[in-house]
């Protein structure tokens, strides 16, 4: 598994692993098993990021929303 894509938004990933375990399982699952392979998280600065799921390359892609 691979995650990549928008620095603030790893970042934020990072965070939320080192205090929030549980609901970053609960994002990855979440994006893996949408129909559109896709969820939205808040950063801590109240920023909308969306967390991709590319089944094909077994791959995360964090983007800003907007």
């Amino acid at each position: 598994m691979k995650l990549s894509g928008d620095k603030d938004g790893l970042e934020e990933l990072k965070y939320i692993k080192d205090n929030k375990l549980f609901y970053l399982k609960f994002l990855l699952k979440e994006a893996q098993t949408n129909t559109d392979h896709k969820t939205i998280f808040k950063g801590r600065n109240l920023e909308k990021y969306i967390l991709i799921y590319d089944k094909i390359k077994d791959e995360f892609i964090v983007k800003k929303e907007g």
